[in-house]
């Protein structure tokens, strides 16, 4: 899966950028568990191989499109799961999907390092509003990994099966409704 880049790496990127007069400001990738604890950012490095056991046990958010479409997606909650993402996975189901929940609207940026398959990537505000959207963008086959994001702050992250995106018409302004479970749940 993609994954959000370290503070270092974002700021490298931002320097080149900025030297290169492009208008790419990239920023900290520090996400947050939807119970508001911190979690370490991903990008660090390359993470563990995912357990099957760890997948299966992961939190689960409803994902709704404006079409009605359902995606079930697992809630990175844990900095495992933050770090690990959808990397090492060889495929990503129709109606699968992972959120990563940040505890500040900032700039999120992500990249492919480690993802084996093709996934759309979807920037959302505090309303569920979608701010930026990542169409199948291709796993990264060779260092260094670019990277993908708005020029907006957002708040979540969602990733879907690459074509999603396409499939259900989104885009920029609309709205997703998304359900967390209850804590404890």
């Amino acid at each position: 899966m993609a994954r959000p880049r370290t503070r270092a790496k974002a700021r490298t990127h931002v320097r080149r950028g900025l030297a290169a007069a492009t208008l790419l400001v990239w920023a900290s990738a520090c996400a947050a568990a939807p119970d508001g604890t911190a979690a370490a950012p991903r990008g660090a490095g390359d993470a563990p191989r995912p357990t099957p056991a760890a997948e299966r046990d992961a939190r689960r958010a409803e994902v709704r499109f404006p079409s009605g479409r359902l995606v079930v997606a697992e809630i990175a909650d844990t900095p495992e799961r933050v770090e690990r993402g959808y990397m090492f996975r060889k495929e990503v189901g129709e109606g699968e999907g992972m959120i990563f929940v940040f505890s500040v609207a900032d700039l999120h940026p992500f990249w492919m390092k480690n993802t084996l398959v093709p996934l759309d990537i979807i920037w959302m505000d505090e309303e569920f509003t979608v701010v930026h959207v990542e169409a199948s963008v291709p796993p990264c086959k060779a260092d260094p990994c670019p990277n993908y994001g708005p020029l907006r702050r957002s708040r979540y992250v969602l990733e879907v099966r690459g074509g999603t995106t396409a499939h259900e018409g989104l885009k920029v302004g609309d709205r997703l409704r998304i359900s967390f479970p209850q804590p404890g749940a």
